[in-house]
């Protein structure tokens, strides 16, 4: 039963759809007080995709993102993954309400293996839970990104959003075989707190990782304020900021040039 779910309007980097939550959920009662809600994944798929894309959407949480991206792209296809298993009557019931491209949703947690592992449930809401064996409360089963891309009949996967509150690396390096098979655009959240409080990543080491494998980064903070990374000294900027700052950013990776800038990520409300 889903009647006693809450149902609110959110317009997403533009994008008008509807997103459950439970009663209680701060997170959920943030996004509806807030309205319009800038997803940088959003802007950046909108802004650099094809028409008929393979979209993994990593840390789902309540689906505002997913329903956003298979609204905007209807004849694409949209995986999301979610943990948390007090958020999938919720996330179930967005994607029912969601129009556009066929959605589905993986209820597992994604790292950098197969099988199972301790899951932190916050309290306060949907938005901030988190794997972690030292802390978590919960055990969950998680999967790859190989491990699902593989499962699934797409060819090809385009584009991957990852916001997991700190387990962004553990992630990506599930993901070796994808990237190098399909070359996706990837966006994903840096939290200084949650990288190490949770994922025991320092931020510069995630970086390194990506830059690795992918010769175009930007960084994107919450202002819309885009910072292409042109060298290591732009990234030791970054994380100056990052550490006098809010301490949250989403960075870019691309294979191909990131011509975007700060106007382009900016919608009309």
């Amino acid at each position: 039963m889903t009647s006693d779910l809450q149902i609110g309007q959110l317009r997403v980097s533009g994008i008008d759809v509807e997103v459950a939550g439970e009663t209680g959920d701060l997170y959920f009662q943030q996004c509806v007080q807030q309205v319009n809600i800038f997803e940088p994944a959003v802007r950046v798929a909108d802004l650099m995709l094809d028409d008929s894309p393979v979209v993994f959407d990593i840390g789902a949480s309540i689906g505002a993102v997913t329903a956003a991206l298979a609204a905007r792209f209807p004849t694409g296809n949209v995986v999301a993954f979610e943990a948390a298993p007090s958020v999938h009557r919720s996330l179930r019931e967005t994607v029912r309400r969601s129009t556009g491209a066929p959605i589905s949703v993986v209820e597992k947690g994604v790292g950098d293996r197969a099988g199972e592992m301790g899951f932190h449930e916050d309290g306060n809401g949907s938005g901030w839970g988190f794997l972690s064996e030292e802390l978590g409360g919960v055990s969950v089963p998680v999967t790859t990104v190989d491990e699902v891309a593989g499962s699934l009949e797409f060819d090809q996967v385009d584009f991957i959003k990852i916001d997991v509150e700190g387990g962004e690396l553990g992630v990506l390096q599930g993901a070796v075989d994808t990237l190098a098979r399909c070359r996706p655009i990837l966006v994903f959240e840096v939290n200084v707190f949650c990288l190490w409080r949770y994922g025991r990543t320092l931020p510069q080491d995630l970086f390194a990782w990506v830059r690795e494998r992918y010769p175009y980064t930007a960084v994107i903070d919450s202002d819309a304020a885009v910072t292409h990374v042109e060298s290591d000294a732009t990234v030791n900027h970054v994380l100056h900021l990052l550490g006098s700052g809010p301490g949250v950013v989403d960075v870019v990776a691309s294979h191909d040039p990131i011509r975007f800038d700060t106007d382009d990520l900016k919608v009309n409300s």
